[in-house]
């Protein structure tokens, strides 16, 4: 009984030193499963830590737009009105300078879902002359659908209807925009067939974004419909490390130098544009040059030049927006025909120059007052010197939406395309995208 027992004990006191040591080997796993799972928590809370920064920043304007702007990602004790001021801050700084005119479209993927501009206005007091170029009341003036973007890593393209010349009975300026483009490098783009041509800062700004009713008198005798037919390449210079290469962009291109699209003279014309932005000093300047040559009407000879120079520059401060632009070069000689059809005071190596100062204040976060004056000497149509002023009121609403109130001076009227030749103009637009 005595071997029993202590055999028992044994026993007993085995399988009690077994289950401490699983006990403590237990201890040891969950403890190091316990580190693990810290570790992996800390982990995780650096990478919510990283995306919500990422989130924030992607919600404020970037560096680039805050340079332009002036103002800071984050200002004043209120994160929503600071965010709010420092967007009106932004988009009126982006308006002012433009700094996206004339871009590719790489930035966003072609999709079957087009965007649609619609403007609508209001015309009365018609100057004293412009007869039949007056367009009086209400109505339409853009009807504009659109649909560009990015097809793939190396190609995009663009396509641009503008309804509007249908209802008025000029279906043959139906299609505005039509062009692919292939990207050569981040820096370089290749575009090819119908698009805005690159001259100048008004030729180039869109009519969703511009303040005026319609852009400076040289815009539609010099380059009617802002369009043309050609080859382009485009880009900037930020591949370059010298700091001045910074924010540099270029534009050359061969066009048909022609009045409406059609290779009607059988030349070429050849343009260059470039383009300085300085963000931090919320300031840009550019220069474009025109070589090409016109047609003549039957029966006249001589100088059959078309070469224009322009120069141009913007500039934001604060609340108060500036630009100017002026043009030089020999007047055209043809409107916006497809049969040509010649101005009556053109002359063979007349020239033409022409000059446009704008001002604008914005009061408040979305209301802004304008000024502009508009000049063009040696008119086409009756060789004239014709000068107007404008004053205004311009308001976004919201962010699809601009309203604007125009009075004008106008010492005689002008003909050129997209013609304004009443004194006052009420107008509406919205962008859906």
């Amino acid at each position: 009984m005595n071997r029993i027992a202590v055999s028992l004990l044994g026993v007993g006191i085995c399988s009690l030193t077994a289950s401490g040591q699983d006990r403590d080997q237990r201890i040891a796993d969950l403890e190091r499963h316990l580190a693990e799972a810290r570790a992996s928590v800390a982990a995780l809370q650096k990478v919510i830590e990283s995306v919500s920064s990422e989130v924030d920043a992607l919600r404020q304007p970037d560096a680039k737009a805050t340079a332009v702007s002036g103002g800071p990602s984050v200002s004043g004790p209120s994160e929503k009105t600071s965010g709010t001021r420092a967007e009106a801050a932004h988009d009126f700084a982006t308006r002012i300078i433009g700094p996206d005119n004339g871009s590719d479209e790489r930035d966003s993927m072609l999709s079957a879902k087009p965007e649609i501009f619609i403007q609508t206005r209001y015309s009365v007091a018609p100057l004293d002359g412009s007869g039949a170029d007056f367009q009086p009341n209400m109505r339409l003036s853009r009807i504009e659908t659109r649909w560009a973007g990015r097809i793939n890593e190396h190609l995009g393209a663009g396509l641009e209807i503008q309804f509007q010349e249908s209802i008025e009975g000029s279906p043959d300026k139906l299609v505005n925009d039509a062009f692919l483009e292939y990207y050569l490098t981040d820096h370089a783009t290749v575009r090819a067939g119908q698009f805005v041509v690159p001259f100048g800062f008004t030729v180039q700004q869109s009519s969703w974004l511009r303040e005026a009713p319609e852009r400076p008198i040289f815009s539609g005798y010099f380059f009617p419909g802002e369009r043309d037919r050609g080859v382009m390449l485009f880009g900037d210079f930020g591949f370059l490390s010298p700091t001045a290469f910074k924010d540099l962009q270029y534009f050359v291109g061969a066009f048909n130098g022609n009045r409406f699209f059609n290779d009607n003279n059988r030349q070429v014309n050849y343009m260059g544009r470039i383009r300085k932005i300085f963000a931090k000093d919320r300031l840009a300047i550019g220069a474009s040059v025109l070589l090409g040559k016109q047609l003549l009407p039957p029966g006249v000879s001589g100088n059959d030049n078309q070469r224009l120079v322009g120069l141009d520059f913007q500039y934001a401060t604060g609340r108060f927006g500036l630009r100017g632009e002026a043009v030089v070069g020999n007047r055209p000689s043809t409107p916006a025909t497809i049969e040509p059809v010649f101005f009556p005071a053109f002359q063979a190596g007349d020239h033409s120059w022409a000059a446009e100062l704008f001002t604008t204040y914005r009061v408040g976060e979305a209301n802004n007052v304008y000024a502009r004056y508009n000049q063009f000497n040696g008119d086409p149509v009756t060789g004239l010197n014709i000068r107007a002023f404008d004053f205004g009121y311009f308001r976004p609403i919201g962010q699809r939406s601009r309203l604007s109130f125009d009075y004008q001076f106008k010492n005689h009227p002008s003909f050129e395309d997209d013609a304004v030749n009443g004194r006052f103009q009420v107008t509406w637009g919205i962008l859906v995208k």
